[in-house]
């Protein structure tokens, strides 16, 4: 009896790393190399907004698409970015960019390439792209209320998923 209630208890974990392994492996065939998980970070706490802010202060390119931008020190990191030289574009929701704590006005103000959905009811999307290199994603909006709020969690992964690079493509060219 305690064989088969430790099997069962087993069983999902061992489903579980199957798919997973499933995955990997098709991910390998498909791009030649599987990603890694470099962190996932949970808030409230400042770990997501820590590095997201470091990966920008290094990145030469960087695309965002993210639904709220309020974030203060993640919009400093971008318009120094900005001023270094680097290459950012920024896709966001048109509702949440005229809110009271929105961020965006400064964005475009500092001479960030930037633009609004005009397309999807919303801009949901919560990720960037850092050198087509790295990507952190996750239910992490760039607002102050994320970090130190909000039950919410960043993913960073590298090599990047070109498919997050393709995705942004289509975004910023749909809503020129």
């Amino acid at each position: 009896m305690k064989f088969a209630r430790r099997f069962f208890c087993l069983l999902p974990i061992l489903i579980l790393t199957a798919c997973a392994s499933a995955d990997s492996l098709d991910s390998v065939k498909k791009n030649g190399r599987a990603g890694f998980v470099v962190g996932t970070y949970f808030t409230p706490s400042a770990d997501c907004e820590n590095r997201i802010v470091a990966y920008i202060d290094e990145a030469k390119k960087i695309d965002a698409a993210v639904y709220s931008i309020g974030n203060d020190r993640i919009v400093d990191a971008l318009l120094r970015a900005h001023r270094r030289g680097a290459d950012v574009r920024v896709v966001t929701d048109k509702l949440q960019a005229k809110g009271k704590s929105s961020l965006v006005k400064k964005l475009q103000d500092g001479g960030i390439a930037l633009r609004l959905n005009k397309k999807h009811k919303i801009e949901h999307n919560k990720f960037a792209v850092f050198d087509d290199a790295l990507v952190v994603t996750g239910s992490y909006n760039w607002t102050n209320a994320a970090t130190y709020k909000n039950s919410e969690n960043c993913l960073f992964f590298k090599p990047a998923d070109q498919k997050y690079a393709a995705r942004f493509e289509y975004l910023w060219r749909l809503y020129e």
